[in-house]
Formats: structure tokens, sequence, C-alpha cells
């Protein structure tokens, strides 16, 4: 399990941040489209077991060929001093999705809500900048890094002080935006 914490800059010109990296020697890493599947126990269930409830997330993607599960867990604090949010990980890839998904269900995991997102990402020593463009929301770059000043550090760099950030998963990107955020 790995402490992910990241920030979401909002309404970037894709272009001229891509620039900055390459002359940075920013290698690209990927390129395509993300499908998130996520699941959840269903409402009948006491609402204290449910994921959602403990702050917690399960998420199946598909990312071309690849295919991981995640789960998440928030971290009850928000990173102040670091401006970030931080959450716990735990990254698995599996191969037949079909078939883990139908454990899932037999276990009484139901699919929720899910998304999909074209994205282009970039390193740079081994800092994640991803480009995420949904519909209806205007592109953003995700920078996410283990430490909170160092992920402020490159907000500077690239001189994007002065844009929106937002502190966040998708489901709060996609109320900053007044779009519902596709459930079952």
């Amino acid at each position: 399990m790995i402490l992910e914490k990241e920030i979401k800059i909002l309404e970037i010109d894709k272009q001229e941040v891509t620039q900055k990296l390459l002359s940075l020697w920013a290698e690209k890493t990927f390129e395509g489209y993300i499908h998130d599947i996520y699941y959840d126990f269903p409402t009948e269930w006491d609402e204290k077991n449910k994921m959602h409830a403990n702050k917690r997330m399960f998420r199946i993607r598909k990312k071309w060929e690849e295919h991981i599960y995640t789960i998440k867990n928030k971290r009850k604090k928000i990173w102040k001093k670091e401006d970030v949010v931080a959450k716990d990980e735990h990254e698995m890839e599996i191969t037949d999705i079909e078939s883990f998904s139908s454990v899932l269900e037999r276990y009484g995991m139901e699919k929720i809500r899910e998304k999909k997102k074209h994205r282009v990402s970039y390193k740079l020593w081994e800092i994640e900048f991803d480009f995420d463009l949904y519909e209806w929301i205007p592109e953003l770059l995700e920078i996410e890094w283990p430490d909170g000043d160092t992920i402020r550090e490159w907000i500077e760099k690239l001189w994007l002080t002065q844009k929106k950030q937002l502190l966040g998963g998708s489901k709060k990107l996609f109320e900053h935006y007044g779009i519902e955020y596709s459930y079952f």
C-alpha cells in the first residue's frame, strides 16, 4: 500500500504545459482512454458497512489492455500544510475482468457508477503528470507524488499557481462543474 498525494489544476492550457514538461525531459508514458467502474455494497445494507460511508473506494480500471483493481482509503485530514489530498492506495493487476467482477457480485458488491476519460501521462523524476479530459469538463492536470511540498514546487515551476486548484477526487470535480457523477 502506498500513500498517494495529489492535486488537480483546472482549465489548463495542455499544449503550453506539455511543452514545459518536454523541455525538462519528461517522458510520455500513456495516451488513451480509461474506463473506471466503481463497486460498493447495496443500498439496503447497513450504511456503516458500505465502502463510501467508511471513506473507501473500490474501483476496477480498464486502461488499454491493462486491468487493475484499486482500493483507496481517504485520510481523515487534508494535508493543510502541503495543501493536497492524501489517500492510502492499494492496486493489483487482474487478468480476467469479467471473472473478477462476478466474484465481487457473488460476495454482495454491485456496480454503483462509472466514468470514462481520455488521459495523457508524463513522468519526470518519477512524478506523475496526468492530463485528463472528460466529456463536458475542460482539460485538467493532475500531479501525483508522495510529498505535497514537491507537488507545490512543480505547480510553481510550471507557472500554474494562478490556476484554480481542486483538492479531491473525481466526484468533487464533477460537482464543481455541476455534472452528474454517472451512477447506475
